[in-house]
């Protein structure tokens, strides 16, 4: 049976960490980029297939104006603790990470503090978290003011969001609009979630036993996303914002949007994929890049 790992370098589809390595370590966590940057690091003969390309993480504005590297709304299933981010500041964060940590040891990490984690990855995918009480204006003041940073500019950024909004306004920057973009889609309602992942729509493309209740395509492209429109507006949705790459929930992607995706020059993200099968699938079909919260067990696959 082939490889995982045979099957990236072959199909040039590379691996990516989620939220650092989030079913391995913390995720978004001090400890957690530490680990992912050793997986990125690792040489030698037996090993030079076998590193990570990249991770993916995320950032929030707490109330301080700070870019906090922190996936949730609130702190309740990481830490306990039911306030939420934008109403906390930074310290106030970082104290209660440590009271919810057994070494106390800190965990939490600003986005300026990135840079030591992130060397050698030839792909960063950063995503832009937001709320119906996010002040977009901070948000873009505090992303500027980080990204021309030197040390964060030059790394290979693609500033991804599932946030329409928000990609508009990255777009007409004149600093943010520098950078890559991509653009993140899901299904607007969860039992689509739910049955795609039961019936991926790349198992019509692959001729695979199909589940008693199979999804239609044409269900699929009319399905409503969290852009707000059909799924098959996805791709001219992308471009109208000027991104360069589209993250997908994987269960979503067929041999025809890949191939839309290349017409256009889009990069392709598949997310979040723990499913070795899944994996090997989804590289032969041609998605660029793999996002998984097991990288080490996808590294040895």
């Amino acid at each position: 049976m082939t490889s995982l790992t045979s099957l990236l370098t072959t199909h040039n589809c590379h691996l990516l960490g989620h939220r650092g390595a989030r079913g391995e370590q913390l995720e978004n966590s001090k400890a957690g980029f530490i680990y992912t940057q050793q997986l990125s690091q690792l040489s030698g003969t037996n090993w030079q297939k076998k590193k990570l390309a990249g991770i993916e993480f995320d950032v929030q504005l707490t109330f301080d104006g700070k870019l906090v590297v922190f996936h949730d709304d609130t702190l309740l299933r990481l830490f306990g603790h039911q306030a939420r981010v934008d109403q906390l500041t930074i310290d106030q964060i970082k104290r209660i990470s440590r009271c919810a940590s057994t070494d106390q040891s800190e965990s939490i990490l600003l986005l300026q503090q990135m840079p030591e984690y992130l060397k050698d990855y030839s792909h960063i995918e950063l995503e832009i978290k937001t709320c119906d009480r996010t002040n977009y204006q901070q948000l873009i003041q505090s992303l500027k003011q980080c990204l021309v940073n030197p040390q964060l500019r030059n790394l290979p950024f693609t500033l991804t969001s599932f946030d329409v909004h928000l990609l508009e306004k990255l777009q007409t920057d004149t600093v943010l609009s520098q950078f890559r973009r991509g653009l993140l889609v899901e299904p607007a309602c969860p039992q689509l979630s739910i049955k795609l992942m039961a019936n991926p729509a790349f198992n019509h493309s692959e001729n695979s036993i199909l589940s008693k209740h199979p999804i239609a395509i044409n269900d699929i492209k009319n399905a409503p996303m969290s852009t707000g429109q059909p799924f098959a507006n996805t791709v001219l949705i992308a471009l109208r914002l000027g991104c360069s790459s589209i993250g997908l929930f994987y269960p979503l992607f067929d041999s025809s949007f890949i191939t839309q995706c290349r017409r256009y020059n889009l990069a392709t993200t598949a997310w979040t994929v723990n499913d070795i099968n899944s994996a090997k699938q989804l590289a032969k079909l041609g998605v660029n890049h793999l996002m998984t919260d097991y990288p080490t067990t996808f590294l040895y696959s």
